[in-house]
């Protein structure tokens, strides 16, 4: 019972806390967001990859999209530790902590090596048309 006073105050006194970051990053993410439009249609400042405008606004769109999965990441590993914790020494629920842990690293490393490999096939596409 205890426990579940702790992580219920926990919760609780990150739920309260939201809302006073919540503009923050709501400007933090329409702020990149605009920008990035902005500089997919030629208007504010250009990021140039070797003179090619959309190669560079497209690297930052695919950044921000990791940026998403690194914190969907966060989330699943809380959520298969938290699993974990309250598995009572049921094996099952055990097993499925380890199956969530195991699969969302497998899927980021999966992510992060097509981000890299996208990001040098722009590059040399960036070079090519130059």
């Amino acid at each position: 019972m205890r426990r579940l006073t702790y992580f219920t105050t926990a919760i609780l006194g990150f739920t309260l806390a939201l809302p006073a970051h919540a503009a923050t990053l709501y400007d933090r993410a329409t702020g990149a967001l605009g920008k990035t439009i902005n500089e997919a249609y030629g208007g504010g400042s250009k990021v140039a990859v070797d003179g090619n405008t959309f190669l560079g606004s497209l690297i930052i769109v695919i950044n921000q999209l990791i940026t998403l999965i690194g914190i969907i990441f966060l989330l699943l590993l809380i959520y298969a530790g938290y699993l974990w914790m309250t598995a009572r020494g049921n094996d099952e629920e055990v097993n499925k902590a380890k199956k969530i842990t195991r699969e969302s690293v497998i899927g980021l490393i999966i992510i992060l090596l097509a981000r890299l490999l996208t990001e040098f096939i722009l590059l040399q596409i960036g070079q090519a048309v130059k």
